[in-house]
C-alpha cells in the first residue's frame, strides 16, 4: 500500500511541472454486487446474491490535466457490503444477511479529455479496515454461533469510466472490477470454506476542486 501511494505521489510530482494541477474533496455512492455462487458447508449452504448493496465514499481527489490527457488519483474512505442467503435444514426459513466492509481505496485514472469530458481507466488498491456480518443476529438462524471470517488486508482491482468537469465541479461514473479475492476463508461451526468471489461496483461521485 505504501509503495502504491509513493508511485502516485511521484507521478503527480513529475506531471505537475507541466500540467494544470487541482486538489479537492469528493463523495458519492457505490453500488456493490457479487457473481451468483453457492458455497456448500457440512449441513448448510451460503449463496452469494447479485442484489446490489448501496454504500458511500468520501475523501480527496487530485487532477493533473495536460495536452488532451489527464491523471486523477483519489484517496477515499469507502463503506460497502454484499448480500448473502444462508440455508440450514433446521431453520424455519432461509436467512438473508449482509457482510459490511470499511476500507481505504486509492484509485488512479489515466485517460483522454476533450473539453469538459473525460474517458479513463486505471488501477485501484483497497486496504481493509474492518468488516462485520449480521448472519447470527437473525431469529431464524439455526446454525452454530461460532462464526468467523478472515479477509485479505490488501486487494487490487481496476476502474473504467466517464467524467464531466463543470468549472470546479467534477462528476464521475465508473465501473469497478476486482482482480483479487476479498476473503481467505469463512468458518461456521466446524465448517471452513474458501470465500472465492470478486465483487463489482458502479461508482457515482461528485467532487469540488479548490484550485
Amino acid at each position: 500500500m505504501k509503495r502504491y501511494i509513493l508511485i502516485v505521489v511521484l507521478i503527480l510530482s513529475v506531471q505537475s511541472l507541466s500540467a494544470q494541477f487541482s486538489l479537492g474533496i469528493r463523495g458519492g455512492l457505490n453500488f456493490t454486487s457479487l457473481p451468483v455462487k453457492t458455497y456448500e458447508l457440512e449441513n448448510s449452504s451460503i449463496e452469494a446474491l447479485p442484489d446490489s448493496y448501496t454504500g458511500f465514499h468520501l475523501g480527496l481527489i487530485t487532477q493533473a490535466k495536460f495536452s488532451g490527457f489527464f491523471i486523477q488519483p483519489e484517496f477515499l474512505f469507502v463503506s460497502s457490503g454484499s448480500q448473502f442467503r444462508y440455508e440450514h435444514p433446521d431453520q424455519e426459513r432461509d436467512v438473508f444477511f449482509t457482510q459490511r466492509f470499511s476500507k481505504i481505496d486509492v484509485p488512479v485514472l489515466f485517460g483522454l479529455r476533450g473539453g469538459p469530458l473525460r474517458l479513463g481507466l486505471g488501477p485501484v488498491a483497497s486496504y481493509f479496515l474492518d468488516n462485520s456480518s449480521n448472519l447470527t443476529e437473525s431469529e431464524f438462524y439455526a446454525g452454530d454461533s461460532s462464526f468467523s471470517d478472515k479477509f485479505n488486508e490488501l486487494t487490487y482491482g481496476y476502474q473504467v469510466g466517464v467524467g464531466l468537469d463543470i468549472g470546479n465541479i467534477v462528476l464521475d461514473l465508473k465501473y469497478e472490477g476486482s482482480l483479487s479475492n476479498y476473503s481467505e476463508e469463512v468458518s461456521i461451526g466446524g465448517s471452513t470454506f474458501k470465500f472465492d468471489t470478486r465483487p463489482r461496483q458502479i461508482v457515482f461521485s461528485i467532487g469540488l476542486l479548490f484550485f
